[in-house]
């Protein structure tokens, strides 16, 4: 009972919107991912905070085929000729983006951080060797989550916030912490 409710306070979290900032990007649907509020998705998909791979997702589930003649993404554009579950290809190439980044692909995410936060590590600003890193990590609950639980950190930061999460190396405890 207490892990599900830190899981949903988790997810909770980390399925926030992004903070607005302008950011030159050379298609508008490519703003609408980074910008996308995923909360609808999150109450209808379950998610497992404690996986990075959402290998159980199925994209149907997060955007279901509409019976009222309007587009899958949630633009609201009315389908038109031929079309039957996306109003453009901006929408398909939307729900694809938004789907591998809850799924959990490295690549996706990664290319729309670097869009956002700029090519740099979190913390030194470096742009060398740069990898993704979890908030909070998966072990902890932060599997699944939207783009506000990640940042681009270079290695030497990735490996030692990575060692400070998980007590890796950390010195040991002296006796004054010891119980008497």
């Amino acid at each position: 009972m207490q892990a599900e409710t830190y899981q949903s306070t988790v997810i909770k979290f980390f399925s926030d919107p992004l903070p607005f900032k302008k950011l030159k990007l050379k298609y508008a649907w490519q703003e609408r991912v980074i910008f996308f509020d995923p909360q609808d998705i999150y109450t209808q998909v379950k998610i497992n905070a404690f996986r990075r791979i959402q290998s159980h997702l199925a994209f149907p589930d997060m955007f279901p085929d509409r019976k009222d003649g309007l587009c899958s993404c949630g633009c609201g554009i009315a389908l038109t000729g031929r079309r039957r579950r996306w109003a453009t290809n901006d929408c398909t190439k939307f729900a694809t983006a938004v789907w591998a980044i809850i799924d959990g692909q490295v690549g996706t995410y990664e290319y729309y951080l670097g869009k956002y936060q700029g090519r740099k590590c979190a913390v030194c600003r470096s742009r060398r060797n740069l990898k993704v890193d979890h908030i909070i990590p998966v072990k902890y609950g932060g599997g699944g989550c939207w783009l506000s639980n990640f940042q681009l950190l270079c290695h030497a930061c990735h490996v030692e916030k990575t060692n400070a999460d998980f007590g890796w190396k950390q010195p040991l405890p002296g006796p004054e912490s010891l119980p008497v």
